[in-house]
């Protein structure tokens, strides 16, 4: 018995320090989201650069609670609309094509990152995985609690499929240029929030007074 409460110790030590070294290393090669967030006169911002200005979004993040969690995923879902899917996805995949009947398709990208930006904390990273017929799926996870926040998971039709693409998932930041964010994820964010501000900017650090704004 001494043996066994030892042997159960140890495991469980190890195992705690294997999620430490876990969430060490996706903070260090995960997603570099982070980059385009700031804060200018205690006001969040995210910003994405576009030729010779930068594209700029005031908005407000949420306190990272299960509540909060909830509530954000169901102002993202309710505003999930076509226009938010990427051009890629609808070549590929005619409009009669069998993905099409399963709510919330092609939606994953917006809805993850989006997701990912209005929650206030560093622990949440981007997920990506592959499902049999090799079409990505994303999704947010906690480094240190490895919950899962999958808004879009309704497209899988069984329980089983679904774990079957977590089960091949790995951190990975957006896919744009520099992991910059994509105008789409902005246009979401404002259906959202449809008080946060957008603009133009020379440098995305300017205070909306030097910028003729107030």
């Amino acid at each position: 018995m001494a043996f066994y409460c030892s042997l159960t110790v140890e495991v469980e030590f190890s195992s705690i320090w294997v999620k430490i070294f876990g969430a060490f290393f996706s903070f260090m090669v995960g997603s570099k989201h982070r980059d385009y967030l700031t804060t200018v006169d205690g006001k969040q911002r995210i910003f994405r650069p576009v030729e010779k200005y930068y594209d700029v979004l005031e908005f407000q993040r949420y306190n990272y609670t299960e509540n909060e969690i909830e509530k954000v995923s169901n102002l993202i879902r309710d505003e999930l609309t076509g226009d938010l899917i990427s051009k890629d996805i609808k070549e590929k995949y005619p409009p009669d094509h069998a993905r099409w009947k399963y709510p919330f398709f092609g939606y994953c990208v917006p809805a993850t990152f989006v997701m990912l930006y209005l929650m206030n904390t560093a622990v949440l990273e981007p997920m990506r995985g592959e499902d049999p017929g090799g079409e990505g799926h994303w999704w947010l996870r906690d480094k240190l609690t490895r919950e899962k926040y999958d808004l879009t998971s309704d497209q899988f039709s069984t329980p089983g499929e679904l774990e079957a693409v977590y089960a091949t998932g790995h951190p990975k930041g957006y896919y744009g240029l520099k992991e910059a964010p994509a105008s789409q994820f902005f246009e979401l964010i404002q259906k959202v929030q449809p008080a946060s501000k957008r603009f133009k900017a020379s440098d995305p650090h300017e205070s909306l007074g030097s910028l003729g704004f107030l």
